[in-house]
């Protein structure tokens, strides 16, 4: 579910100018996808203002979100991988899982997925090290598909 979720909605940047940017980088194909308003974007960014780096969910890794009502239109994900660390209130977060959640159950599988994936960490630094968005789709591929 994860990879076709993702599908067409994966990016890599050499970095982003703070975080705020990094959030706005990493939801843009959500909002290109209208799965999202713009204020969706602007509550991602408000959340963490409000609650530091809690998206912050793993070494290296962020999960930008809000509230369904914040402005989603349906399920979705994006992901963005930065070559560079950015600082997100004092942690160094190199890989942005932008979600857009229109309830609070038809994400869980998809998150179980990237849960499994971000276990191993080599796969965390796999996904950095990608050049492509096709290698990058390729090591999600094969992670999942191996179900340990």
């Amino acid at each position: 579910m994860l990879l076709e979720l993702l599908d067409g909605k994966i990016q890599i940047i050499p970095s982003a100018k703070d975080w705020k940017t990094a959030i706005r980088v990493s939801a843009q194909p959500l909002l290109d996808n209208d799965s999202i308003e713009a204020r969706y974007v602007d509550a991602m960014i408000q959340m963490c203002e409000k609650y530091d780096a809690y998206i912050v969910l793993a070494d290296l890794f962020a999960m930008p979100h809000a509230s369904p009502d914040s402005g989603v239109k349906k399920m979705d994900v994006a992901l963005t991988i930065s070559k560079t660390p950015i600082d997100f209130i004092g942690k160094p977060v190199q890989i942005l899982l932008a979600l857009a959640s229109a309830d609070s159950h038809s994400h869980i599988y998809a998150l179980q997925e990237l849960s499994d994936l971000l276990e191993d960490t080599s796969k965390i630094h796999e996904l950095i090290q990608a050049e492509t968005v096709d290698a990058i789709a390729d090591i999600i591929r094969k992670a999942l598909s191996k179900d340990n």
